[in-house]
């Protein structure tokens, strides 16, 4: 069953109003009809919202959403943002600690990645570092699961999404990795590679991304290897990848070569190499790369929850009205795997390497 599974698309912006859309509901139900939905876990979701008053009513609604969608558990966070802002995801912890069974914390998205960036690129003075490295530990201590998102090199795919990048074994990134072992975390990291210098493809139209983009693939490459005990989760495998380097042999050769990195799918998107292509066409490449290293992958939809009330986030308005697409093509992709692979993928490979609630 690794051609095709014929399913009613797309109710992305349905979902994006809010709860689960009469399309949402319709396709799950003739997707349980079609075959036994597997139980999965969600490693890469994002929580957005100004303060963490807003925790309970998106709890609220994640818990619907994941009843309606067959999701065991969540692991949220919030996405890498530029700068220091909205809710302090030390304090969404403790507002979670109560539902452990259900949901997982990241940090550092919106403090630890923009302090890091922050200090690279020079906009605050060098003292900050042992700052960077305080709130790292203090974050470790407060029981969430890792850091993350944490953008090594994140393309920005509109006007109001930011470009970042830094290289990947700067010392700030160590800094987190180190910690990450210490603690025995995960650090979940946002990169697009670049593997040959190249000028910025037409259809990447974002005034913020570079004209021309720099190799950074070594440096990553150097990153895994200075600390084996830590574990690496490099998001976004399998979906859409705008400079075309993130391919299933690429996947394969690294995971080959680095027994501490493991990759979260998010399988669904326009381009041709993607996991999972249009009406549920799989790539057999990447079903191959994730049959062959079956105990490498978690399932991350890379979705997005906005509190009612948040000011900020315009891009991540979007990219929530596109969410439930991704969840669905995740919902397809573990459908049409070997029971197996599937179990594995959708949250046996997550609770052990996130140290989750069994």
């Amino acid at each position: 069953m690794l051609s095709r599974i014929k399913l009613p698309m797309p109710v992305g912006r349905a979902w994006g109003r809010g709860l689960c859309g009469a399309a949402l509901c319709g396709w799950m139900a003739l997707a349980v009809a079609q075959a036994p939905p597997v139980e999965w876990i969600d490693t890469h979701f994002h929580f957005t919202m100004d303060d963490a008053s807003s925790t309970a009513e998106l709890v609220a609604k994640a818990k619907t959403l994941m009843q309606a969608e067959n999701m065991r558990m969540m692991v949220v966070s919030s996405q890498p943002r530029p700068n220091m802002a909205g809710s302090d995801f030390l304090a969404v912890q403790r507002e979670l600690a109560a539902d452990g069974k259900q949901f997982a914390v990241m940090a550092g998205g919106n403090s630890l990645n923009p302090l890091m960036h922050q200090i690279h690129e020079g906009k605050v003075p060098p003292e900050k570092v042992a700052a960077f490295r305080a709130l790292a530990e203090q974050s470790a201590q407060s029981g969430v699961k890792g850091f993350g998102e944490i953008a090594l090199h994140h393309l920005s795919l509109n006007d109001l999404h930011a470009y970042e990048a830094i290289p990947a074994d700067d010392g700030l990134v160590k800094t987190l990795v180190d910690v990450v072992a210490q603690y025995d975390l995960v650090l979940d990291v946002h990169f697009d590679p670049v593997l040959a210098r190249m000028a910025k493809p037409a259809e990447l139209t974002s005034p913020n991304n570079p004209a021309e983009f720099a190799p950074n693939f070594e440096a990553f490459e150097r990153l895994l290897a200075y600390n084996r005990k830590a574990r690496i989760v490099w998001a976004h495998a399998g979906g859409n990848d705008m400079l075309g380097d993130f391919t299933p042999r690429l996947a394969a050769a690294m995971l080959e070569r680095h027994p501490n990195l493991y990759m979260s799918l998010r399988p669904r998107g326009m381009q041709a190499g993607v996991m999972l292509q249009g009406r549920g066409k799989l790539n057999p490449e990447w079903v191959a790369v994730v049959q062959k290293y079956a105990d490498r992958f978690v399932m991350g939809s890379d979705s997005f929850l906005v509190a009612d009330k948040a000011q900020g986030g315009p891009a991540a308005r979007i990219f929530a009205e596109r969410s439930a697409t991704q969840r669905q093509g995740i919902l397809m992709v573990l459908a049409a795997l070997p029971p197996d692979v599937a179990r594995k993928v959708a949250f046996q490979n997550a609770v052990r390497i996130y140290k989750l609630e069994p």
